[in-house]
């Protein structure tokens, strides 16, 4: 059975809906265990994902789209995995820009001394 909309809505596409209580989940360490579990079981970042995907369509609306959203959700669907896809990207960039950044520093500190 499906979970219900409001749920699916609100997990995965919350700027849809005015929400005053906003958490961040790129740093959230509480599922790595199951995701780590996943991974070492499908034995791939494609199958990890197909899981995930598997799990939204077979399990949520999220590819119908919000209620009203007719022939688009699926449109929908795809922006917002664009939308999180690249926000990680930017995320994984920055942090790369400053372990460059550190080690360059360090290497500086250590050839003046």
């Amino acid at each position: 059975s499906s979970l219900p909309c409001a749920f699916i809505w609100f997990a995965f596409l919350s700027p849809l809906i005015d929400c005053t209580i906003k958490m961040s989940y790129v740093d959230d360490e509480r599922f790595d265990g199951l995701y780590v579990s996943v991974a070492q079981q499908t034995k791939g970042i494609e199958p990890l994902l197909d899981t995930v995907f598997s799990f939204l369509r077979r399990k949520s609306d999220f590819f119908a789209g919000p209620p009203g959203s007719g022939d688009k959700g699926t449109d929908a669907a795809i922006q917002k995995v664009h939308e999180v896809l690249n926000k990680h990207a930017d995320i994984y960039r920055a942090d790369q820009a400053k372990k460059a950044a550190s080690a360059a520093a360090s290497k500086k500190k250590k050839e003046a001394a």
